[in-house]
């Protein structure tokens, strides 16, 4: 019998639930019903003041069902192109709105001169390597372990970023651990003297002691070189290379070398010593005389308006998350060195301006077994300069002063050596300019003239009546609920107030009977 009640008292719950569930769908029905007539009507009212036609018909109710269909579907469709259309022209404003173009009135251009990086191939000073041996290890000219030494010196002072595995030979001895070797080259290295001059005699060539990949060099009007010591140095302060106007002179310098000789590369004034493009190599009593073409690439004024994403360049005195001033080499340079701390936990010394322990031999042997920097040429990536130059050697023209054999080379004192280079005038530069700016993001509103006949003012128009309507029936609801719940709280309010008047009369009622007097039973 109880199990009987109990399965009845469930059902009645589940049709409850049921009915109840039945009739919260029809109000939700109900009022999506209405809330679509009311969006209707509202679509209906912005098509009517912004004179968009095609939204008026797709929700006109006098029309029939395919017709309002048709004018859906070309809504929509031309809602879908506009919109596909727009997103292309923002990914080429992203993602490619530079182009480089050609200019060809050179008559007014003005062109920096190449820098020179001159590596000595003999610049050990015997009396500082004398001094310094016997200072850091205390070994003399009569020790048995001088020429140790010294054959240390010189595999250190001879190497180079691709080749240096005569200082990886000295990795297990131990008394080399703790020399720093950048400073050691410092010291023993023997300055050389050149004698510069240019077509422009009032005009100093700037003249600086680097060091490079290639070792302790000069670098010859070469302004980014002054990167390649490590101290900090502000662009706008770096001394600006020889220029000259193409045309109208002769652009060259010469430079004169006495004592001894070494490998050349020419490179942009804007670049430091990394390629082997232009490799001369220079002996006594040659005098070479080379003529470089050049290509230049020049950057708008506008170019700086657009990220470095957008332009896919970066300009020199723009300042990166590693470097303070920017060029292609000194950044590739700088990823090989980080790779080598990365690998070995330290850096070479070629790279001073890079942040780390310095490597000692067994450093370099740990990069030998790695074969650094040869698959490091394949990783590093580093975006180009906006502004470049190019220079490409055109002709070489190299003679002798007369000397019969080397050994006469190596006997004579006076025998000299001379470089000059010199620019072929360019008839043609290339330029980046910026060919879809910011401003020309205005061709959104011919696509939506075009496909969806309406302006922005008319999109203003559509958003301001559909937000209007929306925040009204809003607010008619919000209305709604304060009005009903100000009912239900007043309703709550009276029968509280009635019951405690009920209350109130039951305690007088009780005070009173309990002020009656006793009563007094007579027999």
């Amino acid at each position: 019998m109880d199990y009987q009640r109990m399965w009845h008292w469930i059902n009645e719950i589940i049709d409850r639930i049921l009915s109840g569930l039945v009739v919260f769908l029809r109000l939700i029905l109900s009022g999506l019903r209405s809330y679509y007539d009311r969006l209707r009507d509202v679509v209906e009212m912005a098509g009517a003041e912004t004179g968009l036609l095609a939204l008026s018909l797709s929700v006109n109710r006098r029309l029939h069902f395919l017709e309002r269909t048709f004018w859906r579907a070309v809504l929509v469709s031309s809602v879908i192109t506009a919109l596909v259309l727009s997103r292309l022209q923002l990914e080429r404003y992203f993602s490619s709105p530079t182009v480089i173009s050609v200019d060809r009135d050179y008559r007014g251009w003005n062109g920096s001169l190449p820098a020179v990086t001159l590596c000595y191939y003999d610049h050990i000073d015997s009396f500082k390597a004398n001094e310094y041996i016997q200072e850091a290890w205390n070994v003399s000219i009569i020790d048995e372990d001088y020429f140790y030494f010294m054959d240390f010196l010189y595999a250190v002072v001879n190497a180079t970023a691709g080749n240096y595995a005569e200082l990886a030979k000295f990795a297990e001895d131990e008394r080399f651990d703790s020399i720093d070797l950048y400073e050691m080259i410092i010291r023993v290295d023997r300055p050389f003297e050149q004698v510069i001059s240019s077509f422009d005699s009032n005009f100093q060539v700037n003249v600086q002691t680097v060091m490079t990949e290639r070792g302790a060099c000069y670098a010859i009007n070469s302004p980014m070189s002054a990167v390649l010591s490590g101290q900090p140095v502000a662009y706008e302060l770096m001394p600006q290379p020889l220029s000259c106007q193409y045309g109208k002179q002769q652009c060259y310098i010469r430079m004169d070398l006495y004592e001894s000789t070494g490998v050349l590369d020419v490179h942009s004034p804007f670049e430091v010593s990394a390629t082997e493009a232009n490799i001369v190599a220079l002996h006594k009593s040659d005098e070479i005389t080379a003529s470089f073409k050049v290509l230049e690439t020049v950057a708008s004024k506008n170019l700086r308006d657009l990220s470095v994403a957008q332009r896919k360049c970066v300009f020199n005195n723009e300042e990166t998350s590693n470097l303070k001033i920017y060029s292609k080499s000194l950044c590739l340079a700088r990823c090989r060195a980080v790779m080598a701390l990365e690998m070995c936990n330290c850096v070479p010394f070629f790279y001073p301006y890079v942040e780390g322990p310095s490597c000692n031999p067994a450093g370099f042997e740990c990069l030998l077994d790695f074969k650094w920097p040869i698959w490091a040429l394949h990783i590093c990536k580093c975006p180009s300069t906006c502004t470049e130059i190019e220079y490409t050697m055109q002709t070489v023209k190299k003679s002798s002063w007369g000397v019969k054999n080397n050994e006469e080379v190596a006997s004579s004192e006076t025998a000299t050596s001379s470089f000059r280079w010199d620019l072929i005038p360019p008839k043609v530069r290339m330029r980046r300019d910026v060919v879809y700016s910011f401003e020309d993001l205005v061709s959104f509103g011919g696509v939506l003239a075009l496909f969806v006949g309406v302006s922005v003012m008319g999109l203003v128009e559509i958003c301001h009546v559909i937000i209007f309507n929306m925040l009204l029936d809003l607010f008619s609801v919000l209305r709604l609920l304060y009005g009903h719940l100000r009912g239900c709280c007043r309703r709550g309010n009276r029968k509280s107030k009635a019951n405690n008047h009920r209350l109130e009369q039951q305690r007088l009622s009780l005070a009173d009977t309990a002020e009656l007097p006793p009563f007094d039973y007579v027999n």
